[in-house]
């Protein structure tokens, strides 16, 4: 049996309320902690249907679960079991952020790339 529940509001016994609006709008709506070196895995995601290894350095999340349009806040984050140069960074490509998926890119502090252990990425956007 399929419902709808209907509120404005959201209020916890003790920690007080919400508007909706603020879990609709506000929430993540697609996540992921995934290893971006040899065969990539995620170890943990939500909204994820795949990933694809495109080469050294670039990824691509696929959702479960389109978005509106492509305008939405995609943050990422890298880590690694070495150290990490502070001029290296992790970024969605402009030109491919896509309903239904999203591309990531290492970029490193001397023009190259890399693959990295720990890569993490929120994303924050209307889902169709």
């Amino acid at each position: 049996m399929a419902g709808k529940i209907i509120a404005d509001q959201i209020e916890h016994s003790t920690a007080g309320s919400l508007d909706t609006s603020y879990v609709v709008n506000g929430s993540a709506k697609a996540w992921i902690n995934f290893n971006g070196t040899g065969t990539i895995a995620a170890r943990d995601s939500a909204n994820l249907s795949s990933l694809t290894d495109l080469s050294t350095g670039t990824y691509q999340i696929n959702f479960s679960n389109a978005f509106t349009n492509g305008n939405y806040a995609n943050v990422c984050a890298l880590g690694n079991a070495g150290r990490i140069n502070p001029n290296d960074v992790l970024f969605t490509h402009p030109d491919h952020q896509n309903t239904t998926d999203s591309r990531v890119f290492n970029c490193l502090g001397n023009g190259g790339s890399a693959d990295r252990a720990i890569i993490t990425c929120q994303i924050t956007g209307d889902l169709a």
